[in-house]
């Protein structure tokens, strides 16, 4: 049964992450990128330019699904519904973080009082983060992903097609579980 478990890990080439900001995704996905020797792709690198500036969502579509066409990836974020849906359906692993929506505010209350002396480094460069009204917007994302897109989330997850791929963490005890041991 062991030969078999690691026979599976093996053939592990592309997983996909996803879940709202501040979940933890981004320290996730660069410990099992590390694990399992796989190229990493923050979506937020590619959808964000220096200076905070947002890229055209055609040409980040374009180069999403150009990450996502190559042999072996780990992607951490998001990108439009339809690019998301492409991914999941290419990825061997989908690890949806899916923690209670405060837990998301809190962590990314974290993240924001953190930034305000260390810049994200999968973001371009002059990417400030620490500003009041970037902040503001964040938390409105936050709210929007958790009203929005968490529910095509879940009900994209109950097809069939899904059924042994999503690896969902609800608690930050299976979040360690997934970040220290690594076995998805």
């Amino acid at each position: 049964m062991n030969n078999m478990l690691t026979e599976i890990v093996k053939n592990l080439k592309r997983i996909a992450i996803i879940g709202n900001g501040g979940g933890g995704k981004t320290t996730l996905a660069k410990s099992l990128a590390a694990k399992y020797s796989l190229p990493l792709t923050h979506v937020d690198s590619i959808q964000y330019l220096a200076g905070m500036k947002i890229r055209d969502t055609l040409e980040t579509t374009r180069i999403l699904n150009l990450k996502a066409d190559e042999d072996s990836w780990l992607i951490d974020g998001f990108g439009t519904y339809e690019v998301m849906q492409r991914r999941f359906h290419l990825a061997d692993k989908i690890i949806f973080v899916d923690f209670p929506i405060w837990r998301h505010y809190l962590w990314c209350t974290k993240r924001q009082i953190k930034s305000l002396w260390t810049p994200r480094l999968e973001l371009p460069a002059n990417c400030n983060e620490a500003t009041l009204s970037y902040t503001i917007k964040l938390y409105k994302i936050l709210w929007r992903v958790h009203t929005q897109i968490r529910p095509k989330l879940i009900d994209l997850f109950k097809q069939i097609e899904f059924k042994n791929k999503v690896i969902k963490i609800k608690n930050v005890k299976q979040w360690n579980c997934v970040f220290f041991s690594g076995d998805i």
